[in-house]
């Protein structure tokens, strides 16, 4: 069996890098404040955990793997903390479609179903997988290159539906 698996980095954000690099400075100053006053020690430790917090949770990724007939999910934090975050068994999907077709449409517009990201937030496009659960049903965002699209239409080619490339001007 072919295992296949994407790794999508998400894209981070300005503002937490802004605040984590001034929350370093502000912590530099207070601690050379605090050689005069000892009140800018507890704040330069404070900033420091600020820092430490912002710095270390802005890399996130998301691995998504098919392999025998199962779409694995999971979110990598700064390179090195790994957590599943789902497992679909291909009988339970109901459509794997690009986010906007026809064939899903009905779901995404409908309130009841639960709507879950696991994109970069770039502005690569992205699919849907539709899947059903015991209390209804379930999309998930996510961004599946052409090898994973490939191995999952081996065996289950009628869940999915491609996009469509544009034709080439003459």
């Amino acid at each position: 069996m072919l295992e296949v698996y994407v790794l999508v980095e998400s894209r981070k954000s300005p503002l937490v890098r802004f605040l984590a690099y001034l929350s370093l400075l502000g912590a530099v100053a207070c601690l050379l404040l605090s050689c005069r006053y000892f009140v800018f020690m507890t704040v330069g430790v404070i900033m420091i955990f600020v820092w430490y917090f912002l710095q270390f949770r802005q890399f996130k990724e998301y691995e998504y793997s098919y392999f025998d007939g199962e779409c694995r999910f999971a979110r990598i934090m700064n390179k090195s903390r790994r957590k599943r975050l789902c497992v679909i068994n291909m009988d339970e999907v109901m459509q794997i479609a690009p986010a906007g077709d026809r064939s899903v449409s009905n779901y995404e517009r409908d309130a009841s179903v639960k709507k879950t990201d696991y994109t970069s937030h770039t502005k690569a496009p992205y699919y849907d997988l539709v899947y059903k659960q015991k209390d209804g049903c379930r999309i998930i965002q996510f961004e599946p290159d052409e090898a994973y699209l490939d191995a999952v239409c081996v065996k289950y080619g009628q869940k999915v539906i491609r996009r469509k490339e544009a034709a080439p001007q003459s």
